[in-house]
């Protein structure tokens, strides 16, 4: 059975684990968290995650990366560091925040994904023979990696090896010398289409790394980001979608304007000067109601679909507008009516959403302590 990460049910469970202690949402919270860090889904050397797991130990990636995991995964490390206060959540996402602005940040913007395969090969650029691992590290070098990871005679996909962790034991020099063996070699291809509402994610996730991890130049990033993005995508109260070879496809979408609208409260609780396109993106995701319910486009050529609502692998549109629309009220200076809880797993971010609404999860303030 294929593992993908359940970044908004991990962030479901830290969220509740912030207000109240519940042993059984901790034991799954860090079991998860765990097999994430330590098995086939983290790249060891390089940082950041790949989209999924295709066996249930979490051994062997689809070794494909993509942006909405590594905004979503930071996130999610970033917030199990500040409830849990486990310094291995917080090396993991530094580790994230480094493969962001190294593999996918292009002038001030993020790209969408990196190819799983390398020249039709599936991993090539990321696995590894015992003998080039015993060459690189050098034998005292190979001992004590082999204390960290598990290198088996035969491998564990096709022959060579993925790296995965067996501790924590400390190796970053060793990991060093790995990455700059692995950058020599052929790179995976990158699609560099810039999606808006996914770097609207990202974001959304500098944001709360800034505050949970104690470091204020990933704010000053995600301001950056943010800034391209308006200046990129935003045009006559409309977001557009994409950005492809300098070319802008301006259609827009529930996805898009709701991720972005969540962007622009985090930005605002602290600087006051994201007021204006605040109310403007407010606006703009209110279009996008129909009814009780919410439709993902309106554009004239579409036959207007109802947006989903299923919160996995990333927030749904809906999730993403109901708690973007929630903190808006609350940075106004009003209370968000009360929200019905949705189903677990299919709608976790809905339910962030809705703890919010019912008064938890507090908004961060400059002048107040992380919740």
């Amino acid at each position: 059975m294929p593992k993908f990460p359940p970044h908004s049910t991990l962030l479901y469970l830290l969220y509740r684990l912030s207000e109240e202690e519940d042993s059984d949402a901790k034991e799954m919270a860090l079991r998860t968290l765990d097999a994430m860090r330590l098995r086939g889904l983290n790249d060891h050397v390089g940082g950041g995650v790949f989209r999924y797991c295709v066996d249930r130990r979490w051994t062997i990636p689809h070794f494909e990366k993509m942006l909405y995991d590594q905004s979503m995964s930071l996130w999610v490390f970033a917030l199990a560091f500040r409830v849990l206060g486990r310094d291995v959540d917080k090396s993991m996402a530094f580790k994230i925040v480094s493969c962001l602005q190294t593999d996918f940040r292009r002038d001030g913007l993020y790209l969408n994904s990196h190819d799983a395969d390398t020249a039709h090969v599936e991993g090539a650029t990321y696995v590894w023979e015992r003998k080039e691992l015993e060459t690189i590290l050098g034998p005292a070098g190979f001992a004590a990696f082999s204390e960290a990871y598990d290198i088996p005679e035969g491998g564990n996909f096709e022959g060579k090896i993925h790296l995965i962790r067996r501790a924590d034991t400390p190796c970053a020099e060793l990991e060093a010398a790995l990455l700059d063996a692995r950058r020599k070699r052929l790179q995976p291809n990158a699609d560099t289409k810039v999606v808006s509402g996914i770097n609207a994610l990202v974001v959304c996730a500098l944001v709360q790394a800034s505050r949970f991890l104690g470091a204020l130049e990933l704010r000053d990033s995600a301001s950056v980001t943010m800034r391209r993005l308006i200046e990129t995508f935003w045009k006559e109260g409309r977001l557009a979608r994409a950005m492809s070879d300098g070319n802008v496809l301006r259609r827009g979408f529930l996805c898009d304007a709701s991720a972005s609208l969540l962007a622009l409260t985090m930005l605002a609780e602290d600087d006051g000067s994201w007021s204006g396109v605040l109310a403007e993106a407010a606006s703009y995701v209110e279009s996008f109601r129909d009814g009780d319910g919410w439709v993902e486009s309106r554009e004239p050529d579409f036959i207007p679909v109802s947006a989903s609502r299923y919160d996995q692998p990333i927030p749904s549109s809906p999730s993403l507008a109901l708690l973007g629309l929630a903190r808006c009220d609350l940075l106004a200076g009003n209370t968000p009516g009360p929200v019905e809880y949705g189903e677990p797993h299919e709608a976790d971010f809905h339910n962030v959403a809705a703890m919010l609404c019912n008064g938890g999860c507090r908004l961060l303030r400059p002048e107040t302590p992380a919740p």
